[in-house]
């Protein structure tokens, strides 16, 4: 097999930031990037809002990132989308480093080359929800906690854990079910 050069990851990630000229999809992604920008203008990173009201349905991560991203990009699409793409780019990072100590250097390549290039993922970091942040939280725990199986360095340990309690701050404890299915 051979090896997959770099520069098509950044042509990939390049097509990724392309799309945030789409406009904000409607009900879910609109609604988030309007309570995003509601905690965003009201310096409130405790509480979640919506048009007023408490929002207890999702777990704060999302928000916290979009209306991070928004102050520094602005309010608008690019604003909004950063977030989203950047734990997209993690997640193809993640599966990278998992296939290439599974398997080897190509295998990883090809790995990270099929998610990055699956449509799902561009629609994903477009129609912004949860499940992109959640993805690259769940694959990055996993990749870390198989390096400190094979590797045994304690702070592998560490940061896997840390990426599922952001997983979960994200989505719930589905991340960190995902994990423990894959070891146990």
């Amino acid at each position: 097999m051979s090896k997959i050069p770099f520069w098509i990851f950044i042509i990939i990630a390049s097509l990724y930031f392309c799309g945030t000229g789409i406009d904000t999809m409607d009900v879910d992604a609109s609604q988030y990037a309007e309570m995003s920008r509601e905690m965003m203008n009201s310096g409130d990173y405790l509480h979640v809002y919506d048009r007023g009201y408490e929002y207890l349905d999702k777990p704060p991560f999302l928000f916290w990132t979009s209306a991070i991203s928004m102050k520094l990009f602005g309010v608008n699409n690019v604003g909004y989308k950063f977030s989203s793409i950047l734990f997209a780019l993690l997640a193809v990072y993640a599966t990278y480093r998992l296939a290439k100590l599974l398997y080897g250097e190509a295998t990883g390549r090809m790995a990270a080359l099929v998610l990055a290039t699956c449509q799902g993922l561009f629609l994903m970091t477009n129609d912004v929800r949860c499940d992109t942040i959640l993805m690259g939280w769940v694959i990055t725990s996993v990749w870390l906690i198989q390096e400190w199986l094979m590797k045994q360095k304690l702070q592998y340990l560490l940061l896997g854990c840390a990426a599922i309690s952001f997983g979960m701050m994200t989505k719930g404890p589905i991340a960190l079910m995902v994990p423990v299915f894959c070891f146990v």
